[in-house]
């Protein structure tokens, strides 16, 4: 998530440079043709140029709501994990009963801590729909990205016993299988007295209610954004800026002569404008891939990582996730 309130002007320029030279080319050629060889067949009326223009404006407004409804979604999908993995440990540590229950609910609670980690590195396994983007390039740049395998054995290390990782290792899907160690985990201390029927009852839903926004996390990142929309909303934006500068030359030698060659910063300026709307909502498509636009499920994990531990009375906690560059991860 980029989190500086004014973009960069070279993040700008780095994903603005090919189409704004581009243009410029076209543009210049078109002048160059129209001013000097007088090729007057160049111009062509504006009006169809200008209501394919407002065609393509409410279409790429269409995609970029709906590139955000995606991303949004995914950040309160991310702040239900939040509260419910806040709830859940709070809870638990509350109503125990007895010393070893005690006991055991570190280790529930450490393994809810597990849980939101091994959901986060899961959403970020690369998709093969997910071409190297330019967004997610910048993020690469700011953020080592470890091998799934690499960090599952550190997350392991870190918050599992040597039993749950050599149990979990080959599982396809961690994430699910913790929660469902926890259900057990529920049921044991329910059947040790720890814990009575209505607080189970209620712990469980907890647990219930966590893996369906695993399932919406995982409904996003399994179903892309709908190619049909994603690319013609691409192509269309290719072709009013193709046609943009044969409109633009006519009306301009209208008012004189020696102003045609406005055509040229002026198709540059509005193709940019196009350009820069299909962008954004193109890097919100998918908000689980690593780009500087992604949800910063690293910072959600270390932030729940350090209030849950605080809950266990611990003081030795980690520093909160920092911004690199200004992208929080």
């Amino acid at each position: 998530m980029y989190v500086k309130r004014v973009i960069d002007s070279e993040i700008i320029f780095f994903f603005a440079k090919k189409p704004v030279t581009w243009t410029t080319l076209l543009s210049t050629t078109v002048f160059l043709c129209f001013h000097f060889l007088h090729l007057r067949a160049l111009s062509i009326p504006f009006l169809p140029i200008a209501t394919v223009g407002t065609a393509v404006a409410f279409y790429v407004g269409f995609k970029n709501n709906s590139s955000y409804d995606r991303l949004w979604e995914a950040r309160k999908i991310w702040g239900e994990l939040t509260n419910y993995s806040r709830a859940l440990a709070s809870y638990l540590i509350s109503v125990v009963r007895t010393t070893d229950g005690k006991a055991s609910a570190k280790s529930f609670v450490y393994r809810q801590i597990a849980y939101v980690n091994f959901l986060r590195i899961q959403l970020r396994k690369r998709n093969v729909w997910d071409d190297s983007h330019i967004y997610t390039q910048m993020a690469t740049e700011c953020f080592t990205n470890k091998p799934f395998e690499e960090e599952r054995e550190e997350l392991f290390e870190a918050f599992c016993s040597r039993d749950e990782a050599e149990y979990l290792r080959d599982k396809r899907n961690i994430g699910k299988e913790l929660l469902f160690c926890q259900m057990q985990a529920l049921a044991s201390f329910k059947a040790a007295g720890c814990i009575d029927a209505y607080e189970h009852s209620d712990m469980m839903r907890m647990c219930t209610d966590l893996l369906a926004q695993q399932g919406k996390a995982e409904r996003i990142k399994s179903f892309p954004f709908p190619r049909q929309y994603a690319f013609f909303s691409e192509l269309f934006v290719i072709i009013f800026v193709c046609l943009l500068p044969f409109g633009l030359i006519g009306e301009f030698a209208k008012l004189d002569e020696n102003c045609a060659w406005l055509t040229i910063p002026f198709s540059v300026l509005i193709s940019f404008v196009f350009y820069t709307m299909e962008q954004v909502g193109d890097t919100s498509e998918n908000p689980f891939e690593g780009s500087i636009n992604d949800v910063p499920m690293t910072a959600i994990c270390r932030t729940i990582e350090i209030d849950l531990k605080e809950l266990l009375g611990e003081s030795d906690l980690p520093a909160p996730i920092e911004a690199v560059n200004f992208v929080l991860m």
